[in-house]
């Protein structure tokens, strides 16, 4: 008999979401900080600057390289991953090989062996990369995967997604005005900008190692899950993921919403410097001021679910989030007491707190689509493949995060992200709003209410593979 987690397990369980978040915003925030710093910052680029093929610079390439083989793990670790009988259990023994790989690489980035601007470095940058997010597939797809074997019906699901985003909400807004406030900390204690964002990495990493270990020792999967593995061939399953319609609806919805927000992972540290003419520790500042607005959202988002559906709120989100990332192209570089300042920290926390409307359905919601679509499958298939469709997803996922990352570099590096050259950095704004309008109009095609109705009529996942068990 399943046993159900206790709330200290369950809150084990989402405090490794804001580990591994912890440990991506340091791959593709703080590197990327490092690699292609804004000027005047006691920092060199690390690669060169130089554009090839018309698009692509070192950076670029780099991540588009290492999402490369990031995204041919996806499927190859989520058909493992539900074929798996590891007495470990089928998801918790991934996460047990991913942790350690996935929280050393993205230390070792800050540590390039060759001089600034060297081809070595790029190519060191796209192997470590490429092993970094290898590594983060093999925690997270199992680890995601967990998610609907936990949380069997609808409305546990949204209670156990709200506790996910409740707890990595102020993890991740934390760390993103720590870090930058950690960096000017470290250059008033005496160390160089390079060694203090050192610190503030192998600081974070060390967190974020903390957090992520903690899901591994909760989760006793022949405890609290009921689970039948997978029978289907790679291709088969393959096959049989993308030809479930709702789930192709849900997941170009997905791509462009995180094609959008990937764009605004600089926003903080470069709109303070850029932009307002300020400090980088005035990026905090930026960050908490959606905390409150976020707090507020948290509460209501049950509701709200349960009043409208998930599909009519994600596409809400997006029309709030693409609304507030669009008024930021209006923004005019100053300095602190310049004429343009006022209207620009007016716009801009302005901007910060509508986003914090949107944060907790971004943070809630998605969980609880897929999880209606992994239903779905699991009532037609008479298995649990929990694992393949976060693969899949992570496959698609991790070349979106790639070209918003090559994009960023194209942006910086042939429109400028310095304050006599800023157009690179206004352009994220606008260009994010673009993604998530488009995010919304494919979501108006989602069928929720076929889906609902279809796992209604035929059981819940857990009920199917509680019939199928010996």
């Amino acid at each position: 008999m399943v046993e159900r987690m206790s709330s200290a397990r369950r809150l084990a369980y989402a405090l490794g979401v804001g580990g591994y978040q912890i440990g991506d915003r340091v791959v593709i925030a703080i590197a990327l900080y490092y690699y292609l710093p804004p000027p005047d910052r006691g920092l060199v680029p690390q690669v060169s600057q130089e554009i090839f093929l018309g698009v692509l610079t070192a950076f670029g390439a780099a991540m588009l390289v290492g999402r490369i083989f990031d995204s041919i793990a996806d499927p190859l670790v989520g058909y493992s991953s539900d074929r798996s009988r590891s007495r470990l259990g089928r998801r918790r023994s991934f996460l047990i090989y991913g942790i350690v790989p996935m929280l050393v690489l993205p230390a070792l980035l800050f540590w390039p062996p060759g001089v600034p601007g060297s081809a070595l470095n790029g190519v060191t940058l796209a192997v470590l990369l490429a092993g970094y997010f290898i590594a983060f597939t093999v925690y997270v797809a199992p680890y995601l995967a967990l998610f609907p074997e936990l949380a069997t019906d609808a409305g546990d699901r949204v209670r156990l997604a709200t506790l996910l985003g409740r707890v990595s909400f102020p993890v991740v807004v934390v760390y993103g005005a720590a870090w930058p406030y950690g960096i000017e900390l470290g250059r008033e204690l005496g160390l160089s900008s390079q060694d203090a964002i050192r610190a503030v990495v192998v600081g974070s990493l060390l967190i974020a190692f903390v957090l992520c270990l903690l899901p591994i020792l909760a989760v006793d999967e022949r405890r609290f899950t009921s689970t039948v593995s997978s029978e289907l061939p790679f291709r088969q399953a393959i096959v049989r993921t993308f030809s479930n319609r709702p789930f192709l609806l849900y997941l170009g919805a997905e791509l462009l919403f995180v094609l959008g927000t990937t764009l605004m992972a600089p926003i903080p540290i470069y709109y303070s410097t850029v932009i307002l003419g300020r400090s980088e520790g005035f990026a905090a500042t930026m960050t908490l001021a959606f905390f409150g607005t976020a707090l507020i959202g948290f509460l209501l988002i049950g509701r709200v679910t349960d009043r409208i559906g998930a599909r009519r709120g994600m596409i809400a989100c997006n029309l709030i989030f693409a609304a507030a990332v669009g008024s930021l192209g209006l923004l005019r570089p100053d300095v602190p007491g310049g004429p343009n300042d006022g209207t620009n920290l007016i716009l801009l926390f302005s901007a910060m707190a509508t986003l914090g409307i949107a944060v907790p359905g971004f943070l809630v919601l998605p969980y609880v689509i897929i999880g209606q679509v992994i239903d779905y499958d699991t009532v037609q298939t008479g298995s649990n493949r929990s694992a393949m469709y976060f693969g899949m997803q992570g496959f698609l996922i991790k070349w979106m995060y790639g070209i918003a990352g090559a994009l960023i570099a194209f942006l910086f590096v042939r429109y400028g992200n310095s304050p006599e050259q800023p157009l690179g950095v206004l352009l994220l704004g606008p260009l994010g709003a673009l993604a998530c309008l488009l995010s919304a109009l494919v979501l108006v095609f989602y069928p929720e209410r076929r889906v609902l109705a279809v796992v209604a009529r035929r059981g819940s996942s857990a009920e199917v593979e509680g019939r199928l068990r010996p």
